[in-house]
């Protein structure tokens, strides 16, 4: 069996319930492990390595230059090809963008997938969170170089996808 590395490194957003409109759930639920690295080390148990870093927590719309220089650092320095990189719907396609660009200029050979969730991995049965994770995970081994992101059991580069807020999924 292949054993796939893979960095994961986090951006905030609804998928870890980095999101405004969940503040008062946040105080009770975040009492509850419902993060990344508790979903894949205690339910998931995966046939994976992986190792995960936090760049910020923050809704995407309060993500900043800055931020995303330090995303590119991570990226461009990481010795895993696989990076998957959690991020708020509502600016992934900017940070997509803004990756793909920077691999294109550069020459590196990553392969970078963005997921989130329209609803938090924890406390919602009804979560998209845990098959958008899932899948992006299991996607590595069927992509090449670049930036993508993989919402909604599909895989897009970002001037491919829009987020549709009407069907609360990426088309």
């Amino acid at each position: 069996m292949e054993k796939n590395n893979i960095h994961i490194i986090k951006m905030g957003g609804t998928i870890e319930f980095i999101d405004p409109s969940y503040e008062k759930m946040n105080k009770e639920l975040m009492k509850l492990d419902a993060t990344i690295d508790n979903y894949l080390k205690n339910l998931v148990k995966p046939h994976f390595t992986y190792e995960i870093e936090t760049i910020c927590e923050k809704d995407s719309r309060e993500i900043t230059q800055e931020d995303l220089d330090k995303l590119w650092i991570s990226i461009k320095s990481s010795v895993q090809e696989n990076i998957l990189i959690t991020h708020g719907t509502f600016t992934m396609k900017n940070t997509a963008k803004f990756i793909e660009d920077l691999i294109v200029k550069e020459s590196i050979n990553k392969k970078v997938i963005i997921t989130g969730a329209m609803i938090p991995i924890v406390g919602f049965s009804i979560s998209d969170a845990s098959f958008n994770l899932g899948y992006s995970l299991a996607s590595f081994n069927s992509i090449g170089n670049g930036a993508y992101i993989c919402m909604n059991g599909g895989i897009f580069k970002a001037d491919e996808v829009e987020k549709n807020t009407d069907l609360f999924r990426f088309e």
